[in-house]
C-alpha cells in the first residue's frame, strides 16, 4: 500500500474544547501552558488525521508537527454558540469527535447536526458538576448521542449513572485528563526524608490537615522535610501561624510558586508526594509525581483511588483525618521503598502516561458503546 493509500485509510479525529479563554492572545501561550492536555495527540498522528479546535482570544489556523490547529475567537459563556467550530466540523466531517468537558450537552446536541451519522462522539470529564433539574434532561438527550465517556476513575461516574444522566456504565472508560513529559531519573538519589506538596493552599486541598499530621510525625522523625509549592495562598496566613507556634519552619518549607518545568527536579529528588484533597478530578501534580517515582500519600477519594490503584502503589487516608495520616507517616520506615516505587512507575506507564491516554482514545474510536 502506498503512502497516499495509507493517508486515505486514516480515521479523521477532531479534538474540540468549547471552553474559551479570551484573555489568551498568543497561540504559543496556549500551546505551552496546556500541552499536558493534548500532547498525547501526537502519538496518534500516524493512525489518525487530527485537527484541534479550541477557543481563545484570537482566530488562527496553523500546523504543528502534523496536526492542524484551529483557534477561534469566542466569548467565555455557554450561551455563545461556537458556530465557527460547527462549520469547521461540517467541512471536515471527522470520524471521531473528542470533546473536552461535560458542561456542554447543548453544544453536543447541536454539533450532532453538523456531523455524519457514523461519527463517534467521545467526551472527557474534567471534574464537572452533575446537572440537576431541567439541565439533567438536556444532558440525557446528549447522552443518547455519545459513544463513550472518559473519567479518571469509574467511581467518579457512579452518581451520573445512578441519576440516569449517563445511560450505562459500559460507556465509561477510565482515563486521566492529561499527562506529563517528566521522567524518573535513577541517577538522582532521592532523599528518604523528603516529602513534596504541589497544590493550592485552599480548603479543598486541605493543607492544614497535612501539616498538622506532619507536625506529629516530626516528633519521631526530626529529619523529615515537607516542601510546599503553590500559587493560591488562601490559607497561607493560617499555615504560617501554625508553623511559627510549633517552630516548624525548618521542617516545613513554604516555597510559593515555581514554573512548572522547574518542578521536575524537585519531584525527582523527593521520595514522597502528599495531598489532602477532599475532591479532585485527577490532578496533574500527582501524575507528575508518579512519573518521577514519588510514592503517593493522598486522600481516599474516587480520583485518587483510581490513580494509585486502590492503594496498591501508594497510601490512602480519609479526607481531613490528620490522625490516620500521622499513623501512615509513622509506619513509612517499615515499607520496601524500591518495591513500591516500581509499582508507582508501572502504574504511571500503564494508566497515567500520554501513551496510555492515546491508546484509550484509539480504542474508543473504533469500539462504540452508544445505546
Amino acid at each position: 500500500m502506498g503512502e497516499n493509500d495509507k493517508e486515505r485509510t486514516k480515521l479523521k479525529l477532531t479534538y474540540i474544547n468549547f471552553f474559551s479563554q479570551p484573555k489568551i492572545k498568543d497561540r504559543n501561550t496556549k500551546l505551552l501552558k496546556y500541552s499536558p492536555f493534548f500532547d498525547f495527540l501526537f502519538l496518534l498522528k500516524d493512525r489518525f488525521e487530527i485537527q484541534v479546535i479550541d477557543h481563545i482570544g484570537i482566530s488562527e489556523t496553523f500546523m504543528k508537527d502534523g496536526i492542524r490547529f484551529h483557534y477561534f475567537k469566542k466569548k467565555n459563556n455557554k450561551q455563545s454558540f461556537p458556530f465557527k467550530a460547527f462549520f469547521q466540523l461540517r467541512r471536515t466531517q471527522p470520524d471521531v469527535v473528542y470533546v473536552q468537558g461535560l458542561s456542554y450537552p447543548h453544544f453536543i446536541i447541536l454539533m450532532r447536526l453538523f456531523l455524519k451519522p457514523s461519527t463517534r462522539i467521545l467526551v472527557h470529564d474534567h471534574a464537572n458538576s452533575i446537572p440537576v433539574r431541567w439541565k439533567s434532561m438536556i444532558f440525557k438527550m446528549a447522552d443518547s448521542l455519545i459513544d463513550n465517556y472518559f473519567f479518571t476513575s469509574k467511581s467518579l461516574a457512579n452518581s451520573w449513572i445512578k441519576m440516569g444522566i449517563i445511560s450505562s456504565d459500559e460507556k465509561i472508560i477510565e482515563c486521566v485528563e492529561g499527562s506529563t513529559q517528566f521522567t524518573f531519573d535513577d541517577s538522582i538519589n532521592k532523599d528518604e526524608n523528603s516529602f513534596l506538596w504541589v497544590g493550592r493552599l485552599d480548603i479543598n486541598k486541605d493543607p492544614l490537615t497535612v501539616i498538622r499530621a506532619f507536625s506529629d510525625y516530626i516528633e519521631i522523625k526530626p529529619n523529615a522535610k515537607l516542601t510546599m509549592f503553590y500559587e493560591d495562598t488562601t490559607l497561607l496566613n493560617d499555615i504560617e501561624v501554625f508553623l511559627h507556634e510549633k517552630k516548624l519552619d525548618n521542617n516545613i518549607r513554604l516555597m510559593g510558586a515555581l514554573p512548572n518545568e522547574k518542578l521536575e527536579s524537585w519531584y525527582q529528588r523527593s521520595t514522597y508526594f502528599i495531598l489532602g484533597s477532599h475532591k479532585e478530578g485527577g490532578p496533574l501534580s500527582l501524575i507528575e509525581a508518579m512519573a518521577c517515582g514519588c510514592i503517593p500519600i493522598v486522600t481516599n477519594i474516587p480520583a485518587f483511588q483510581g490513580m494509585v490503584d486502590q492503594g496498591d502503589c501508594g497510601f490512602l487516608f480519609e479526607p481531613g483525618d490528620e490522625l490516620q495520616l500521622a499513623q501512615i507517616l509513622k509506619k513509612l520506615d517499615d515499607i520496601d521503598l524500591e518495591s513500591i516505587r516500581k509499582k508507582v512507575l508501572h502504574r504511571f506507564e500503564k494508566e497515567l502516561s500520554h501513551k496510555s491516554i492515546a491508546s484509550k482514545i484509539e480504542y474508543a474510536s473504533t469500539h462504540s458503546s452508544r445505546l
